[in-house]
């Protein structure tokens, strides 16, 4: 029964690593796209870019979200 629980154990942390590192990993890059597309609506001045900015930004802060509160974290 003992391996049963520990089985369980090694499980739910599986669970929770792979989940903690998918939400960093996505967070992290999408913070790089949306500070890339920033600059450059800032400098083109362009309603599409700033058009992208939001949409990539609005996926960045639902994952924030969701990654900080997951029991992931």
């Amino acid at each position: 029964m003992n391996t049963d629980v520990l089985d369980l154990a090694r499980l739910q942390f599986a669970l929770t690593a792979g989940g903690h590192f998918l939400f960093v990993a996505l967070t992290l890059g999408l913070a790089t796209v949306v500070a890339g597309l920033q600059t450059r609506a800032a400098f083109s001045g362009k309603p599409l870019h700033a058009r992208m900015v939001r949409f990539w930004g609005q996926l960045y802060v639902i994952n924030y979200a969701v990654g900080i509160s997951s029991p992931a974290s």
